[in-house]
Order: structure tokens, then C-alpha cells, then sequence
């Protein structure tokens, strides 16, 4: 009876790991796609952001940002310098998650099993900033719509599990050897 109730358990608890597993993978699909709808909006951002800040720096005391900086280090006056370094910080960060799914991107482009078509599906739905329906899509990969939305599920799965499963854990990974050496 007992050994019974254990497969029982057993049983349960794999099917709560499966579960949760595919929760984890559905969140991190979903993550993904957002990243990738919010690309060029976020390029756009970091590229008008530091144009602001810049135009900011010349209106206010007539220099560029650099100049402003050493201008600051040089006589110690920390004028709205927290307001700087926090936008600055800003464009930075957002700049590390573009770079982080380019380097996806690269990834995905040389994946074993479709060559540089996921890739494609991507680039084109998300990336480019020439806009290409999706009837430009599905004739440039030569295939039917319900392939083109099958394929576009698994590049994004497939990204997803470069970025979420590869890079980011890798890039933890530098943080907390960092902050080893930092201690």
C-alpha cells in the first residue's frame, strides 16, 4: 500500500514540475516577444534620449556632455549630476539589453536546424526598421501562412531559450563573479 501512495506522489510530483516547467517557458516566450516588440522603440528612445540630454547640456551652460563632464570633475560641482548620471545610466542599461538580443540574434542565425530562417522571421517581423507584412514575409520564405506562424513560434521559442536559457544565466553568472571581486 505504502509503496502504492509513493508512485502516487511520485506521479503528482512530476506532473507539478512539468507544469510549472511549462509556465516557465510560456512566461519566458512571452518576455521574449515583448523584448522584441519593443526593439526599434527602445533604439529609438537611446538614440532621442542622448540627443536630449546633449541639446539639454548646450542650452543650459552652451556645452556638449563630455565637456560638461569634465567641466564638472574638473571643478568638483555636482550641479544636477545625480539627474545626469541617472539618464545616462539609463541609456546604458537600455543599450545592454539591445546588445544582449543582438547577440541572440547572431545566435540564432547560425541554429543548427533552419539555417538562417528563424533568423529572417524575426529580423523581419521585429527588427528591421522597414516595415514588411506578413504577406512579405511568408513570400519571401517561400512558404504557406500556417507554416509562416508555426515557424515564427518556434524562432521566438528558440530565442527565447538563447536568451533566457544561454545569455542571461551567463551574464548572472559575470555579475556575481564581479561582485565576488568587488567583496
Amino acid at each position: 500500500m505504502d509503496l502504492f501512495l509513493n508512485e502516487i506522489n511520485s506521479s503528482k510530483q512530476k506532473q507539478l514540475q512539468i507544469v510549472k516547467s511549462n509556465q516557465v517557458v510560456a512566461k519566458h516566450y512571452h518576455n521574449t516577444k515583448l523584448l522584441l516588440k519593443l526593439y526599434n522603440k527602445v533604439l529609438w528612445r537611446i538614440n532621442n534620449n542622448f540627443k536630449v540630454i546633449e541639446d539639454e547640456c548646450i542650452y543650459s551652460t552652451g556645452k556638449k556632455v563630455d565637456e560638461l563632464v569634465n567641466h564638472l570633475l574638473d571643478k568638483e560641482m555636482f550641479v544636477s549630476e545625480a539627474r545626469l548620471e541617472s539618464r545616462l545610466q539609463s541609456i546604458k542599461d537600455s543599450r545592454e539589453i539591445i546588445k544582449l538580443i543582438d547577440k541572440a540574434l547572431i545566435m540564432l542565425k547560425s541554429y543548427p536546424d533552419n539555417e538562417e530562417r528563424y533568423y529572417w522571421i524575426i529580423f523581419k517581423s521585429y527588427i528591421s526598421t522597414e516595415k514588411y507584412t506578413e504577406n512579405d514575409i511568408i513570400d519571401f520564405l517561400c512558404c504557406s501562412r500556417a507554416t509562416y506562424f508555426r515557424e515564427k513560434k518556434k524562432a521566438i521559442a528558440t530565442l527565447s531559450t538563447i536568451l533566457w536559457g544561454y545569455l542571461i544565466p551567463g551574464l548572472s553568472n559575470e555579475i556575481n563573479n564581479i561582485d565576488l571581486i568587488h567583496s
